[in-house]
């Protein structure tokens, strides 16, 4: 691109044709579109009210003979096996990625979806897949934090063979 002296403009004065204008518009347009695109690390969405930290402060007194399964691809299916009613309560995994849940009867089972479980900062549980970029992430853990006497409480659950 080659600026051009028009005449009766002085000689340090350069005007640049309009098409050339027009294509610094738009590779600027592109960039700043694109920084829009870029991942940030943090969630799509604000944070929910279960993008929360895990709460390190409770106590586990107990696990229960309830078993979490991860079912095919990026599931995980729990059955309540114990004679307790669990109500409103949250579905912790890795210690890390909380998912609030209705409750649990005895003899309920959930299937619960792995991406719907995040973190502090929104991030989502990598639950592999056919369309999944990155290794799935290993099911080591399971705790449902639920109300035992009127105050939170923590309850380990048993989490049964993940192998992938």
């Amino acid at each position: 691109m080659s600026a051009v002296r028009r005449p009766g403009t002085p000689s340090h004065i350069r005007v640049f044709p309009r098409s050339s204008a027009a294509s610094v518009l738009l590779v600027l347009a592109v960039a700043l579109a694109g920084c829009k695109a870029l991942p940030t690390g943090l969630a799509d969405t604000p944070a929910g009210a279960y993008d929360r930290p895990f709460p390190v402060e409770l106590v586990q007194p107990e696990v229960l003979d309830i078993q979490v399964i991860r079912g095919p691809e990026t599931t995980i299916t729990l059955t309540n096996t114990t004679a307790r009613t669990f109500g409103p309560s949250t579905l912790w995994l890795n210690g890390r990625f909380g998912r609030p849940i209705e409750g649990l009867a005895p003899g309920q089972t959930l299937s619960l979806n792995l991406y719907h479980f995040r973190d502090q900062y929104g991030e989502k549980f990598r639950g592999g897949g056919f369309f999944a970029t990155k290794a799935p992430e290993q099911l080591m853990h399971a705790q449902l934090e639920t109300l035992m006497d009127g105050e939170s409480a923590m309850i380990g659950l048993v989490v049964v063979g993940d192998d992938q």
